[in-house]
Parts: structure tokens; sequence; C-alpha cells
């Protein structure tokens, strides 16, 4: 497709003084220096490219794809360098996400709390079974909180059991509250 254009040229008396530009597409060999040369060194494009594109636009594919084709694949490499050090600097920088997970941990501990409050009906600051199964009904925050951890009405008594663990009948807000926190932060499909 290039060759027969090249020659073209060559007879009509373009590139005089450039002995090897007659031969530049005349194999594969010499194809694959001609684009290497152009594409990727960037050498010649005026030269070699342009007159071949001007005599013959469909040959325009060919040199545009080798070049957008080098320029992506080159672009596409340097993103990829940027990000995996990016991605690696945050990953070594443990004390920033100490403290990302502290400050989470904050803010759910506090959700956490406002829930019990609004369970807790007597305002006792205790939690009797009754009061557990009915907030797990009205209250919509506590019903995504088991949601998440994929607790269901039937498995409220076990979950009772579990926080009770003075097994007095009675949950404490600071037991509610560090047992569902560490319930959901240690399942793996929550976090």
């Amino acid at each position: 497709l290039i060759n027969p254009t090249v020659q073209q040229i060559a007879d009509e008396g373009g590139w005089q003084d450039c002995e090897r530009c007659r031969r530049s597409f005349a194999s594969v060999f010499m194809a694959d220096i001609t684009l290497f040369q152009t594409v990727v060194a960037g050498d010649s494009w005026g030269y070699i490219a342009v007159p071949v594109i001007e005599k013959n636009p469909a040959t325009a594919i060919i040199f545009i794809g080798a070049l957008m084709t080098l320029v992506f694949g080159v672009l596409n490499l340097i993103v990829a360098v940027i990000v995996d050090v990016f991605a690696e600097s945050r990953d070594k920088d443990v004390f920033t996400r100490a403290n990302e997970l502290e400050e989470e941990e904050k803010e759910q501990k506090a959700a956490l709390g406002q829930i019990f409050k609004r369970i807790d009906a007597d305002g006792d600051n205790k939690l009797s079974y009754d009061e557990l199964v009915q907030g797990a009904y009205k209250e919509a925050g506590f019903q995504r909180w088991l949601r998440v951890m994929d607790i269901d009405s039937r498995d409220l008594e076990q979950l009772f059991s579990i926080v009770d663990e003075k097994k007095n009948g009675e949950i404490l807000a600071s037991e509610f509250i560090e047992a569902m926190y560490r319930m959901r932060t240690a399942d793996p499909r929550t976090t």
C-alpha cells in the first residue's frame, strides 16, 4: 500500500537528495526501520510520511495509527507508574491510615450511641431483650446495621445473649456499642 506510492513519488523526482527514501518501504524490514524512525524517534515526519500521505491519503491510517498507538501506550505506561507510586505511598502511610481508622471508629460508635438512645424506651441506659426486639422493628438506623451484618429477627436472641456479657438480662450502652462495632468490623462483608 505504501511502497507503490513511495516509488511513484521517487519516479516523479521527489527525494532527489535522499538515497534511502526510494527503498524506505521496499521490504518489511525497511518498512519497520522507517516506521521506527518516523513514529518512535519522530524523525523524518515531514520528509517521508507527509509526502506519502499527501499523494495517497489512505496511508494516513497507517502512519497516524502507528503514532497514536505509541502515544497512548506511553501515556498509559506513565499513568500506571504514577498511580502505582501514589498507591504505594498511601499504603506505606500507616500513621494516616491509623488516624483514618480511629476517626471512622469514633463516628461509627457515636452513631451506635444515638441508635442505643433511640432504642432505650425507658431511658435507663440499659436495653432489655424486648427493647432490642422493638428497636429492631422500629429504628431504621438499627435495621440498617442489622441488615449489613446479615442479622434478622430470628438472630436477635442470639445477638442479645452474645452482647449481654454479664448474663443479667440487660445490655449496657457500652456493651451494645462495643459489641455492635466489633461485630460489624470483624465481618469482611461489611468493611
